[in-house]
């Protein structure tokens, strides 16, 4: 797998930070301003694990798509 150039890591981290804050919003307003987690601690680590899960999906988007990528160029190269 080829190493990703500096302009894509920063791309992806953006979209890493940009999908952590639309969950974050996202929530905020489905929830209405979190008034319904105060009742349940559970509730506040399931939002902990799915912003943890929001902030690393376009990371692994890449990786999948650096290793496709990777994979045509083997196939051309032999």
């Amino acid at each position: 797998m080829q190493k990703r150039s500096e302009g894509v890591r920063r791309i992806v981290f953006l979209f890493s930070i940009l999908s952590a804050i639309c969950w974050i919003s996202w929530v905020a307003i489905a929830t209405d301003g979190f008034h319904t987690f105060q009742a349940n601690p559970v509730v506040w680590v399931g939002f902990a694990v799915q912003l943890f899960i929001a902030y690393f999906i376009p990371q692994l988007i890449c990786k999948v798509a650096y290793w496709v990528i990777g994979g045509f160029r083997k196939d051309k190269a032999t």
